[in-house]
């Protein structure tokens, strides 16, 4: 057995090509290697370009302003459907579901689908309650606009980069429960106002001016000199909320808080423009087993809280 009919298994299994011995066809190099994974193309065949790529669908529930996004959920459906300010491109409802919503006269007529239908859209792990609706954003006033009009004892409440829906969905409800007369985020870090918060947020996104700003430090400085107090909470302050926010000699004041990041808290610039620091001051100790922080939801809470009784 000569030596090539020895190793020809050997080459055919490794892919390795022996030295050109004057037999490979003329102009073809027997070294040259492919990258591994390339596909060749004949004469009858073409490369894809990505351009000719399908686009995904987006996902579900990331609408933002100049696009639609789909609301779900009994409370925050109902909402969008009932005001007027809202554009709805769409409904859909399931079949056990379309005899426990009355639809307003007037809106366009729902589809009804499967509910694995609605999974796909909103999500599989969303509680849709049978019920999703693509609607247009809301347009709101600008901040400047909304703050100018306001007497004493105003409150605007303001989160600095806090990216999680639940927690914004849950402020947004506690802005309707104390008269917080707009909530403010910036463009770039903040969830979709839709999908989860719209559903957490239990229709109060319908009724509370969202007010997405680019720079938060600059949108501050604006409100101060509009004759807004802003109070930034922080933990390492000595001074407290309900101090903070007690009223002046001309009366309430009108109040901007500031909510932070759980975890990093307020960013420096928002923190130097802030013109006080307060605390929401807690009993338990700092040890294993005792809460270090609140919640950024449940902070939220008692400063407004204790702005609204001051």
């Amino acid at each position: 057995m000569s030596h090539d009919s020895r190793n020809s298994r050997f080459t055919r299994k490794s892919g390795k090509k022996r030295p050109n011995t004057g037999d490979s066809p003329a102009g073809e190099n027997p070294t040259r290697k492919r990258a591994y994974g390339m596909r060749s193309h004949g004469a009858t065949t073409q490369p894809k370009s990505p351009k000719n790529k399908v686009p995904r669908a987006p996902r579900a529930g990331s609408g933002r302003e100049g696009g639609s996004g789909w609301l779900y959920g009994a409370h925050a459906c109902n909402a969008a459907l009932a005001n007027s300010r809202r554009t709805i491109h769409e409904i859909l409802l399931t079949e056990q579901s379309q005899t426990r919503y009355s639809l307003p006269k007037g809106t366009i007529p729902p589809k009804i689908v499967l509910p694995n239908v609605l999974d796909k859209v909103v999500g599989r792990n969303s509680v849709h309650q049978g019920i999703a609706v693509k609607a247009a954003p809301l347009e709101w006033p600008d901040l400047e606009d909304i703050a100018d009009k306001q007497e004493d004892g105003g409150l605007i409440l303001v989160l600095d980069q806090i990216t999680d829906p639940q927690n914004v969905g849950a402020m947004l409800r506690l802005c309707s429960a104390f008269d917080v007369k707009a909530l403010v985020m910036q463009t770039r870090k903040a969830p979709p106002l839709s999908g989860a918060l719209a559903k957490v947020a239990v229709g109060c996104l319908e009724t509370i001016p969202v007010c997405l700003e680019t720079n938060i430090a600059n949108t501050l400085q604006n409100l101060q000199r509009l004759g807004w107090i802003v109070t930034g909470l922080a933990g390492e302050t000595e001074l407290e909320m309900k101090d903070a926010v007690s009223g002046d000699k001309n009366g309430k004041g009108k109040h901007v808080i500031v909510m932070g990041a759980e975890g990093p808290g307020l960013r420096e610039r928002v923190r130097k423009t802030c013109d006080q620091l307060a605390k929401i001051p807690m009993m338990s100790q700092p040890v294993l087993g005792q809460a270090e922080s609140l919640n950024v939801a449940t902070a939220a809470a008692i400063a407004l809280y204790e702005a609204r009784r001051s």
